[in-house]
């Protein structure tokens, strides 16, 4: 059977082959993939893979070790019927690349390798349309890409506030006005269910506005370093809201289920800044989640008695990142500092948390190919006791130590 479908593609592409004469484009540059395009540029094919080994040992009472493909991507990207009709489809094939999904009765099947399908109409420079699936524009850090990040992870605030995918409708531009790319906006309508999402719903949708000022210019404010080694001081600045009307997670459309069966309404709120020069970066971001109108649902327990509804999960978050690149090296020294916190005491299931630490990374071609490592302090009264200092909480934390490999084909 192998053979014989082997055989059928093959007779099917000299076929095609004899059919078309057409001049075709094929380039391979590496850390950007392989290129196919058609002569008269209507056409375009961009395909790669990236792959992140990483092996993780932490310390709490005592020693763990976790290896494992954190992250096995493949990329398929271009245009189409002209460029200024694009698509990008994004796969993930690691275990860790199928959690995310909102874990639903039928999380087993909406957690499959497909994380972004998405397709693109440029109609004007002030107006792109993004339809499918792909980021809700909400945080900096999760926008940026995992295969651009300064360490191996993402800080826990993005665990905590991020929106994650979703499937909807975007109106988007980089470049606002044409003043140089120094404003941008995204404005989307979302399921509000994540990823993958495919059964039928109430009409209870996620709602997100973002605002992204660059008033240095225009700059990859979407890369955490500064490999380049900006000449000019380059600075962004993005403010982004988020209303998802009954949420049936405790994140909004991403996290776990509400154990009552309940909804809620969320309010999300981020401010984060980018600032680059001279291999010198700096990322800052604070996060505000807010619950209201939290309802029950009508789950009981074995008894037949109703489940009360817990709080809903209301909270803020900051995140300061600092790197450096030395001069006439691929050498780079980060630092970060994160914290989770409720305000809301009990009317809010959150508890804190920090996280601390350093990191170094050796870019032996930029993003494309490289080698991180950092250690982290992670502590919080989900790691102490009930009621713990700050200074006991620290005590009572956990090490990491990550190492990280990073190839782009």
């Amino acid at each position: 059977m192998y053979r014989f479908v082997t055989l059928a593609l093959l007779i099917g592409v000299r076929i095609a082959d004899a059919e078309d004469d057409a001049p075709r484009e094929v380039a391979f540059e590496p850390g950007k993939g392989l290129r196919v395009g058609s002569a008269d540029g209507e056409f375009e094919l961009d395909v790669r893979a990236r792959i992140q080994a990483r092996a993780e040992l932490e310390h709490t009472d005592k020693p763990e070790l976790t290896a494992q493909i954190r992250r096995l991507r493949l990329v398929l990207q271009g245009h189409s019927f002209g460029k200024r009709n694009r698509f990008y489809i994004q796969l993930g094939f690691s275990p860790r690349d199928q959690l995310g999904a909102l874990a639903v009765e039928d999380g087993s099947i909406r957690r499959t390798p497909l994380r972004d399908a998405r397709i693109e109409v440029e109609r004007h420079r002030d107006l792109t349309i993004v339809v499918g699936q792909t980021k809700v524009p909400f945080s900096r850090q999760r926008l940026i890409s995992s295969g651009s990040l300064e360490l191996p992870d993402r800080a826990i605030t993005n665990e905590e506030f991020n929106l994650d995918r979703d499937l909807g409708v975007i109106v988007r531009s980089d470049n606002l006005g044409g003043f140089g790319g120094m404003l941008g906006y995204a404005a989307g309508v979302f399921t509000g269910r994540a990823r993958n999402a495919f059964e039928a719903q109430p009409v209870d949708l996620l709602y997100v506005a973002r605002l992204d000022l660059r008033p240095t210019g225009a700059f990859d404010d979407l890369e955490e370093a500064d490999l380049g080694r900006t000449k000019q001081p380059r600075l962004g600045l993005g403010l982004a809201y988020a209303f998802q009307d009954d949420a049936i997670a405790d994140r909004g459309g991403y996290g776990e289920l509400f154990p009552d069966g309940g909804t809620t309404d969320y309010h999300h709120v981020t401010a984060d800044a980018m600032f680059k020069w001279r291999g010198f970066s700096a990322q800052l971001a604070v996060h505000l989640r807010h619950g209201a109108n939290r309802r029950g649902g009508d789950l009981r327990d074995e008894t037949g008695e109703l489940i009360l509804p817990p709080p809903a999960r209301s909270g803020v978050g900051g995140l300061v990142q600092l790197g450096y690149v030395f001069p006439g090296r691929p050498l780079q020294l980060v630092t970060r500092y994160a914290f989770v916190r409720n305000p809301y005491d009990e009317d809010s299931a959150l508890w804190w948390r920090d996280e601390a630490g350093v990191g170094i990374g050796w870019y032996f071609r930029k993003h494309g190919y490289k080698l991180q490592a950092d250690y982290l302090r992670q502590f919080g009264r989900d790691t102490g006791p009930a009621g713990a200092s700050y200074l006991d909480a620290l005590h009572g934390g956990s090490d990491l130590v990550r190492v990280q490999l990073q190839l782009v084909l």
